[in-house]
């Protein structure tokens, strides 16, 4: 009996709550990665004797790492599966993880950074792509929008987490911990979970497997909920890179304390990513993607009438910032949901897909921070009213008539 046939057989694989909790471990190993140290930039960039922008420099070659990655891991786990190449992904990520954690100079960082984010994005790419495998229909929608949900949520956590460690351990230990956890999830998948691509032996070739991206960008039901979610990420990561400016900067909140801040209002993202599924339901087609968009575009020009206005208190700020937040978590599952239904066949590629324009979105919003010749407020509202225009007219324009 094969390796997957015993693993298979096993009644102790991961099944319900259990594994949708572990596939959001496994999506959000990213987000580890990238949010955890936020805190610890100061201290890592004075032990490696590195510059602030040698440091940051860490966080976009992995982002860059990241969307690259996904390109090739999600045609690959349609052809060969996705345990093998989700153990090797693994694997990957605790040992550069390690490394990290006892690296001596920022270029032997970088390198790895990069090696890491590839490790990292098989567990992002393959837990989206295990879901379509087993799920449909309204449990496809309920178990999608839990885990993107909870891993767009896990921005506002990690910080509060990475900024413990740094105070009480250092930044090292921050790397050491994504080593066990990469351990650790390695272990599960080793024993308790299956191969769940079995239509793999009749797949096409890898070149045409590679193809299949060039056939999803052509598809309407593909590429419209895709911009939707692409510009809702780009949204949330410009708030998360800039919000130490604006609380820590602009209104004077202490380091310790702005921890809490994101995982005050990342609660915002819960409550739209469980409204979803029930929207869904009650309404069809791209209603409830529309209505959060709309919503996003609400929270923001608030924001930036209030920046405009001289009455941008913090409170007020972060009043009005929840009817983005609450709209993205509705937008980003079933988003991700609607692209990934009609192609149950390419669930793999359409996986890294759907990961590589998130990324990318998250990317071109941080920077926009940087190239707006304003303030972190208005520059702020400005990236989310854009992206929450776009998304909007996006689906708009390209939804199917009904």
């Amino acid at each position: 009996m094969s390796l997957d046939a015993t693993v298979a057989a096993k009644p102790a694989r991961l099944e319900g709550k259990t594994l949708l909790f572990f596939l959001t471990l496994l999506a959000a190993l990213g987000m580890l990665a990238t949010n955890m140290y936020l805190a610890s930039f100061p201290s890592l960039g004075k032990d490696l004797a590195a510059t602030p922008a040698q440091v940051k420099l860490t966080l976009t070659v992995f982002l860059l790492g990241f969307a690259a990655g996904q390109l090739i891991i999600g045609p690959l786990s349609d052809r060969f599966g996705r345990r093998s190449l989700l153990l090797a992904g693994l694997v990957l990520y605790a040992l550069t993880s390690a490394l990290i954690a006892i690296a001596v100079n920022i270029e032997w960082m970088l390198g790895l950074r990069v090696a890491q984010a590839v490790a990292a994005c098989t567990g992002s790419v393959l837990a989206r792509a295990v879901a379509r495998d087993l799920f449909s229909g309204d449990e496809l929608t309920r178990s999608l929008g839990f885990v993107t949900t909870m891993v767009a949520a896990a921005p506002g956590f990690s910080p509060l987490i990475g900024g413990l460690i740094e105070t009480f351990a250092g930044w090292r230990a921050t790397f050491l911990l994504l080593a066990i956890v990469g351990i650790f999830a390695t272990i599960i998948v080793w024993m308790r979970v299956p191969e769940t691509h079995h239509a793999r032996d009749t797949a096409p070739g890898i070149g045409q497997a590679f193809a299949s991206y060039f056939t999803l960008l052509a598809k309407r039901d593909f590429i419209v909920p895709t911009l939707a979610t692409t510009c809702a990420m780009a949204g949330l990561f410009a708030f998360f890179a800039s919000s130490p400016g604006i609380f820590i900067e602009r209104y004077g909140v202490s380091p310790a304390l702005f921890g809490l801040i994101p995982c005050v209002t990342v609660f915002a993202v819960f409550a739209g990513g469980f409204s979803a599924p029930r929207l869904a339901k009650k309404w069809p087609g791209y209603r409830p993607i529309i209505l959060g968009l709309v919503l996003m575009l609400i929270g923001s020009s608030a924001i930036l009438a209030l920046t405009y206005s001289g009455n941008a208190g913090m409170y007020q700020v972060l009043g009005v910032l929840l009817f983005f937040l609450f709209g993205m978590g509705v937008v980003n599952p079933l988003s991700t949901v609607f692209a990934l239904r009609p192609f149950p066949e390419k669930a793999g590629a359409a996986s890294a897909l759907i990961g590589f324009f998130q990324m990318a979105g998250g990317a071109i919003g941080t920077m926009l921070l940087g190239v707006l010749p304003f303030p972190v407020l208005p520059a702020l509202p400005i990236v989310m009213v854009g992206g929450s225009i776009l998304g909007l007219a996006a689906v708009l324009l390209g939804r199917k008539p009904s």
